[in-house]
């Protein structure tokens, strides 16, 4: 990819589930090809952490607090971070859990389920409901939205709740 320029250059992307895994690794790559970037997460100081990593880095980058569960939440940090940057381009829905409490049908706890629902599934839900509205505002972009191949091929444990909020919104 050498010379072929920042790819995302004065884009503003808004990632959710960012302090750790795929949310803190897609944070690096869209900074390093030139995206401001909103790193949020329901855990503060891992977001914070994620958004001085980037900046130490040479990009630009802000920290959110969020629960994905809770729309009032996710309005707030859409709403902040297309005031920081001035527009949205990108909307990735990423947060998500895999509770160690979920099992097969008779295992998973009715509390488990809601959760991971509300989480994996209702957190995309509301991230594109007030995303798309930013992204409108921007003049279009783009919606990431991850899922997972065990809503197709199953996994090797029962994880029922996981397993359906997944497939809910595979492609």
């Amino acid at each position: 990819m050498t010379g072929m320029g920042k790819r995302l250059e004065g884009k503003a992307a808004f990632i959710t589930g960012a302090a750790s895994g795929i949310g803190r690794q897609s944070a690096l790559r869209f900074a390093a090809e030139g995206a401001l970037v909103a790193v949020v997460d329901v855990d503060a100081d891992g977001a914070s952490t994620v958004a001085n990593e980037v900046v130490e880095a040479g990009g630009k980058a802000i920290a959110l607090r969020a629960d994905v569960s809770s729309e009032d939440e996710v309005a707030a940090a859409v709403a902040d971070a297309e005031e920081a940057f001035g527009r949205l381009d990108v909307v990735f829905n990423n947060a998500g859990i895999m509770h160690g409490g979920d099992g097969d049908a008779e295992a998973t706890e009715e509390t488990v389920w809601d959760l991971t629902m509300d989480i994996n599934l209702k957190g995309v839900w509301f991230g594109c409901r007030h995303g798309i509205p930013a992204l409108r505002r921007s003049g279009g972009g783009s919606i990431i939205n991850t899922a997972s191949f065990v809503a197709l091929v199953g996994a090797a444990t029962p994880q029922l709740a996981y397993t359906a909020s997944k497939g809910a919104y595979w492609p």
